[in-house]
């Protein structure tokens, strides 16, 4: 059983895409990520050390979605479970990346991949 710490709507102008124009022009991304763990003795000890510090989640996260071009949003996902995987007490994430208004012939909102990793 896990206890649940979320990190819904964390926004990024990036160069990702399979196409070579998304590699030069920013687009936006959204990204959530849920992460699995046990909170009891973080909470019990009132202790950063002893649970997950969302702000360095957001700093790695963020060096990912900043960083050199990825052709597709299940890598950037896949990249962002590795990275939240090695923190200390994580038992499983959950991540969704959403790539606003992509490249396609149709009006749409977003295109979003989910993930669910265990540690």
């Amino acid at each position: 059983m896990y206890d649940w710490i979320r990190l819904y709507d964390l926004r990024y102008q990036s160069c990702h895409g399979a196409l070579p124009h998304e590699h030069v022009i920013p687009q936006e991304f959204r990204v959530d990520i849920e992460i699995g763990l046990d909170t009891r003795q973080a909470a019990a000890h009132d202790a950063l050390e002893l649970t997950v510090n969302y702000a360095e989640v957001v700093n790695r996260v963020s060096t990912i979605m900043q960083g050199p071009p990825i052709n597709l949003i299940e890598t950037i996902a896949q990249r962002i479970a590795d990275v939240v995987l090695t923190f200390p007490y994580v038992g499983k994430v959950g991540v969704r990346v959403k790539k606003m208004m992509p490249p396609v012939s149709s009006v749409m909102g977003y295109a979003e991949v989910e993930i669910w990793r265990d540690a």
